[in-house]
């Protein structure tokens, strides 16, 4: 197993990933968790140095990009893959934590907006596995945390619904990506078996 980024590691990570003057189209550490849980659960891979520009964004002029930033990100991508793919259930997102104020009291809540936004990123890399995920039922409900929090229409769609569908859809997040993996998983196998069977059956 890869060894996990230590605290001061992740810090050093979020510092670069969080700092208020990055360009807009750098990911977050939240939305580079969700990134990289995305990539692992599709059943292809991208090259390295596409994701890492994909979670960069737009580099700016001048600036330099410590490489232990890069090693962190590269790290912490291959501990998430096998997470979900080994130990499934250690896999802990780690979303935003917002804290509001009522009146005297300061109430912390649990935000997955931006991770969820991170994990549709990284589908859209893989438009063949995810596009036909619409046409199966359980894909729909296995997507569904990700569409409503990490689409503008579907946050808009969540306001208008009844309270404690939030809380439901933010305890399925962690179920739904390793359902999702294991979803996909199945399906590829299936489909290799059923091309197998009818290359085998062809005259030669």
């Amino acid at each position: 197993m890869t060894e996990q980024l230590s605290e001061e590691e992740l810090d050093t990570l979020a510092e670069f990933l969080d700092d208020p003057e990055a360009p807009p189209e750098r990911l977050t550490l939240t939305a580079f968790d969700g990134f990289v849980a995305g990539l692992a659960v599709a059943p292809d891979s991208v090259e390295q140095a596409e994701w890492i520009e994909l979670a960069l964004g737009v580099v700016r002029e001048g600036e330099e990009i410590d490489p232990a930033v890069i090693e962190f990100m590269t790290r912490h991508a291959q501990v998430v893959r096998e997470v979900i793919r080994l130990h499934p259930e250690e896999f802990l997102p780690i979303f935003d934590s917002i804290v509001e104020v009522d009146g005297d009291e300061e109430l912390e809540e649990i935000s997955p907006v931006e991770w969820c936004a991170g994990f549709l990123l990284a589908t859209d890399l893989f438009p063949e596995a995810f596009s036909t995920l619409a046409d199966d039922d359980e894909a729909v409900n296995l997507m569904l945390p990700f569409v409503v929090f990490g689409t503008e229409e579907g946050l808009e769609a969540l306001e208008e619904n009844q309270d404690g569908f939030a809380e439901e859809l933010i305890d399925s997040i962690q179920p739904s990506v390793i359902g999702l993996f294991r979803y996909l998983g199945e399906r590829e196998a299936t489909d290799s078996s059923a091309q197998s069977v009818t290359e085998s059956s062809l005259p030669e």
